[in-house]
């Protein structure tokens, strides 16, 4: 039996998302009805040339009905989740491609073999660590084989995967739970999937994490732009607990209204629910929207002004050449490049700070309610529908059990708003303030400020946290 080649390159995206798409729906009197497909991701095989089987997939799961007819999310440079499906099944165009075979020509051999290929596969700066673990494994396995189901209807072929197939699955029941309702769900099995790894952990990220990289930030700026937008950016994401796309779509005119506002809120439009408009309302706290109208009104005008050819597209985040609107990959590239600058060994990315987010609510939500043990908290939430919908509103989360995943951490922080002050606003109103004056120290140290305007500010923020901690 010939050896397969499963080592194959991986430098090149199969998959390019079209902005602009309208896909034939049906015919009507006359009248042909269309289906918006923006975004879709365009596959190809690795030699650029189009897979029309992966294409005819992805139109296929577009057309299915969900989400009120949207299908998948498609927001995102990537294509959202349609783009993670793309992904997925991309690992089984390059082991046919490579191995010179047909989707329908494979065998259930052939599929273990090329799960038992992505399953070796190690991280290319440390041969001594799995590229995936297991539960990731299983999530590209279940893709491909849908992806293969397909495959097998287009050829008109029975049970080419499926119980007893050419590729030979099992259907396993578990019981599931969504909003607190129980429910029995059936999911495939195939024998190459082996035991998943334990559920996932939200590890939210630490202080002293946030705090090297906004050392890192002031290390590497090569422009004052550059520092505060990093800076501010961090201070996004730590305050707000928005996604990467979230924190991308903020505009200008949104800050300018938030601020004029006497609780400063913004509107987003939720994402990972299929980009069916959804929406919710982030919190800013005075300091935040202090530093918002700083950037504003100095750094992002002084760019603007520099490139007075470029139409002002109204975002909030600029880039430092040309002005243009950042995009969403632009953060997961900076956070990056602070980490590495740094030296920050463990996981620093922008989506620890939403779990950072989500635990300090459900930690806040913990204190509120006096809750004893972290199962006593879980069933007091599935039981409060009020509770729990201002909970999922503020984390933005579409299923309650998504933000019980944060509870046995909140847990473990509960003591510290018990520790600080009873009333949980005050709690958070005297980390802010604390977070910007060790900032302001850092700044003096530095010398980007003068003793004279350190003082100034130092008072400037007191008053302000006084009146806030009154209010509160």
């Amino acid at each position: 039996m010939k050896k397969r080649i499963v080592n194959y390159p991986e430098s090149s995206q199969l998959f390019t998302p079209i902005p602009s798409l309208k896909l034939y729906d049906y015919l009507t009197q006359d009248n042909l009805k269309t289906l918006d497909g923006s975004n879709l991701p365009f596959m190809t095989w690795p030699d650029g040339s189009p897979c029309l089987q992966a294409n005819a997939y992805i139109i296929k799961v577009r057309m299915q009905p969900g989400r009120g007819g949207n299908g998948p999310s498609r927001f995102g440079s990537k294509g959202g989740t349609f783009g993670d499906y793309a992904g997925k099944i991309s690992h089984l165009i390059r082991f046919c491609y490579y191995n010179k075979l047909n989707f329908i020509s494979l065998s259930d051999d052939d599929f273990c073999e090329f799960m038992d290929g992505l399953r070796a596969e190690s991280k290319p700066n440390n041969p001594q660590q799995l590229k995936r673990n297991e539960r990731t494994l299983t999530s590209i396995g279940r893709r491909c084989l849908n992806f293969l189901t397909y495959i097998g209807e287009m050829n008109q072929i029975k049970n080419f995967v499926g119980i007893c197939g050419t590729i030979s699955i099992e259907m396993v029941s578990s019981i599931g739970y969504r909003n607190g309702k129980a429910f029995t769900r059936s999911s495939i099995h195939h024998r190459s999937f082996r035991t998943a790894s334990a559920k996932k952990t939200r590890r939210p990220i630490a202080e002293a994490t946030i705090a090297k990289l906004r050392e890192g930030v002031n290390e590497i700026s090569t422009s004052e732009f550059l520092c505060n937008r990093r800076q501010l950016m961090i201070s996004l994401f730590e305050e707000l607990g928005a996604r990467r796309g979230e924190i991308q779509s903020i505009k200008v005119a949104q800050v300018l209204a938030a601020s004029t506002m006497k609780k400063p809120t913004i509107l987003v439009t939720t994402l990972k629910r299929g980009g069916t408009g959804l929406t919710r309302e982030l919190r800013l706290s005075p300091p935040l929207v202090d530093d918002l109208l700083t950037y504003i009104r100095v750094d992002r005008r002084d760019i603007m002004r520099r490139f007075k050819g470029v139409p002002d597209h109204g975002f909030l985040f600029v880039t430092e050449r040309g002005g243009r609107a950042l995009k969403a990959d632009t953060f997961t590239t900076e956070f990056s490049l602070i980490r590495n600058a740094a030296g920050i060994e463990e996981q620093a990315c922008a989506h620890l700070f939403r779990h950072a987010y989500c635990t300090n609510i459900v930690a806040d939500l913990i204190a509120e309610t006096k809750a004893l043990s972290p199962d006593s908290f879980r069933q007091t939430l599935m039981t409060n529908k009020m509770l729990a919908e201002h909970a999922m509103s503020r984390s933005g989360h579409a299923t309650l059990e998504s933000l019980l995943d944060y509870v046995d951490a909140a847990f473990r922080i509960k003591s510290k708003f018990e520790q600080v002050i009873h009333n949980v606003e005050v709690a958070n109103c005297y980390e802010r303030y604390e977070r910007r004056r060790k900032r302001l120290l850092q700044d003096l140290k530095n010398g980007k400020i003068s003793k004279e305007q350190y003082i100034e500010r130092e008072e400037a923020l007191t008053a302000a946290m006084d009146r806030d901690l009154l209010a509160a």
